[in-house]
């Protein structure tokens, strides 16, 4: 669980990354799910909203989801897990982005390293979508 030194960390990280305050933003902290809501904007101007689960954070590599189900460049719901597309078993609906492998985990990774690989991960989609190429082609994999 996000002890408060941690959490006082996260925020400072967020904050000298002069990232907006309204972009972000801690949910049921002291909760059954607690998360961290951000919004990712990608190079062609399209917003998504991610949410990252901190119950386990930083002991175990976080859930992450975009908050809406994506679909692939044919139509098909990314709802499962697929290694060449960077996806794992969607929950709530929504689908989860595969970000760190459990063998690549340290409880030092920041949630703004998490954010980032995450907006890259979206950006790779929205390469995805006009190119037709699986995200493996801008994407490698961890252990």
């Amino acid at each position: 669980m996000l002890d408060q030194a941690r959490y006082d960390a996260e925020v400072a990280l967020f904050r000298r990354k002069n990232f907006l305050p309204g972009a972000w933003k801690f949910v049921d902290l002291n909760g059954a799910r607690p998360f961290l809501a951000a919004a990712v904007k990608t190079k062609v101007g399209n917003i998504y909203t991610i949410q990252i689960e901190l119950k386990n954070f930083p002991q175990y590599v976080p859930k992450v989801f975009v908050t809406k189900m994506l679909k692939r460049c044919d139509g098909v719901a990314m709802d499962s897990p697929s290694r060449s597309m960077h996806t794992l078993a969607s929950e709530y609906g929504w689908t989860r982005i595969c970000h760190y492998g459990a063998e690549s985990w340290t409880p030092g990774v920041s949630l703004y390293k998490i954010y980032i690989k995450c907006a890259l991960w979206l950006n790779c989609y929205e390469q995805h979508l006009r190119t037709g190429k699986p995200m493996d082609y801008y994407l490698t994999h961890q252990a």
